[in-house]
């Protein structure tokens, strides 16, 4: 029996608030955590460090979003009772999480090499431990995404990065160097994974039911390949850059994309908290399509000025963050901003999708995708070096992936395409002037902490004055959505 079969029935917008707020606040502490984390080994460790890590996460990351081919979503989504197909998940989870853990185990030394740092071997090798040990948690990790339990999440999730900040840093100190962070990662995952597994209301054993493996894999396998395109296509840029410029060179922009990422992740990590559930239930209610191009708007409104200031104020950043030495990465800044304000969208529309139930159009997008981003990735970063590889990105998602996604959206949920464009332009031209400005100010003044508090001040009150009738609206409109039971 699980919890929401033993609790009063609360409304899907009590339990959309309350997964939200609780959500947010682990994100925020999450991102602290890491960004502090980040800080002290930036001023430990070299750059050509943090690229034996880039290479390592390369594989490390397509293979942790793949374990599960997709099939948790049936869990998350609310809709059916996880008795029935928990126990097949499981094992799906953990055969593929065997085979994907050993595979790279034994191929990180052609990995390494193929990704122009061989030093890298053991850091891949090592990390191919937090595979298997994620596909332990990955049915408790959906079922706390199902019944919104992310208070409980909060204790697993904070504790995890705390254990790993408290081994990453001694080991750096002591000279271990890449292969600090990579134990670190580990240790942390199995503190994640056990934590996972306290918290549930309800613990299952691996099994097999035939009868459900079709509708499993009909709703995940596209959603499995759209996540393998999409970490591909997250990570080819890591590639492209190791191949070609070295492990320095790899190392100033992982750092440099994992600051402009900061607001995306957050974002869409609050968001992901609550969106596939609340959205499925919402579809199943016929009141999605209705509520799309607010979401759109409101999503946009909170993200796009954020990414702005990170691409203006690029120097000041780097320069007050992590020291002179990281200083170079900057120059990636700029077209990562733009590009992080497209991703957020694209990971709306994402879920918009799968919350409707209709994972077949994400494939082709990623695929689309994928194509249209490795040329313009090879060429950018041959002809600008790092700062290539931003706009890279920025271009190939605002001009090929924000519009497939919108016509994605339009028929999978009736929601125009119009509509869905008037809910954003307005507000990317508002960032664009809130980011001159910023720039501007910020060029007056010699400090960077300063020019980074004044810059940053400036653009937003900028932006915040022009987009004043949009955000009284969002909050009119956030007070009258419509509400409805949440089931269970």
């Amino acid at each position: 029996m699980t919890r929401a079969d033993v609790t009063p029935e609360l409304s899907l917008r009590s339990r959309v608030q309350g997964g939200s707020a609780w959500g947010s606040l682990n994100v925020a502490l999450s991102k602290l955590l890491q960004f502090l984390t980040t800080l002290i080994l930036a001023r430990i460790l070299a750059p050509e460090e943090f690229g034996a890590l880039a290479v390592a996460l390369v594989a490390q990351t397509i293979a942790l979003n793949i374990t599960e081919l997709g099939t948790t979503a049936s869990i998350a989504r609310g809709d059916r009772n996880p008795d029935a197909i928990a126990p097949t998940v499981f094992t799906l989870s953990l055969v593929t999480g065997a085979l994907l853990t050993i595979t790279m185990v034994v191929t990180a030394p052609w990995l390494a090499t193929a990704l122009g740092d061989a030093s890298a071997t053991p850091v891949i090798q090592v990390m191919a431990l937090s595979v298997i040990l994620a596909s332990f948690a990955s049915v408790p990790t959906a079922l706390v995404w199902r019944d919104f339990l992310q208070k409980r999440r909060l204790v697993v999730d904070i504790g995890a990065i705390a254990v790993t900040m408290l081994i990453a840093v001694p080991l750096a100190m002591i000279g271990w160097g890449a292969m600090a962070l990579a134990w670190s990662r580990v240790i942390g995952q199995t503190v994640s994974t056990i934590g996972y597994w306290i918290i549930v209301p309800r613990r299952y054993l691996p099994g097999w039911n035939r009868v459900e493996l079709p509708g499993l894999l009909r709703l995940g396998l596209p959603l499995a390949g759209a996540n393998f395109l999409a970490f591909i296509l997250l990570n080819v840029d890591y590639i492209v850059v190791g191949r070609e410029l070295g492990p320095q060179e790899l190392g100033l922009y992982l750092i440099a994309f994992n600051l402009a990422a900061l607001p995306s992740t957050v974002l869409t990590t609050i968001i992901r908290t609550v969106a596939v559930p609340a959205f499925g239930r919402l579809a199943a209610g016929g009141q999605l399509a209705a509520l799309t191009p607010r979401l759109v708007q409101g999503i946009a409104w909170a993200a796009f000025p954020v990414c702005a200031m990170i691409g203006a104020l690029g120097t000041a950043l780097m320069t007050a963050l992590y020291g002179e030495r990281w200083a170079p990465a900057a120059v990636a800044l700029l077209g990562l901003g733009v590009f992080g304000a497209a991703r957020i969208l694209s990971e709306l529309f994402a879920d918009l999708s799968v919350g409707a139930g209709r994972t077949g159009g994400l494939l082709w997008v990623q695929a689309v995708w994928l194509i249209a981003l490795i040329p313009a990735m090879m060429l950018g970063v041959e002809l600008f070096g790092i700062a290539g590889a931003g706009w890279a990105h920025a271009v190939v998602a605002w001009l090929v992936v924000v519009p497939l996604y919108m016509v994605t959206i339009s028929r999978v949920l009736g929601a125009r395409v119009s509509a869905q464009l008037w809910a954003f332009l307005p507000l990317a031209a508002a960032a664009v002037l809130a980011a001159v400005i910023a720039a501007l100010v910020a060029s007056l003044v010699d400090s960077p902490w300063l020019a980074l508090i004044a810059g940053g001040l400036s653009g937003l009150l900028a932006y915040l004055a022009v987009t004043v009738p949009v955000w009284r609206k969002l909050w009119r409109e956030a007070r009258a959505v419509p509400d409805q039971p949440a089931g269970a």
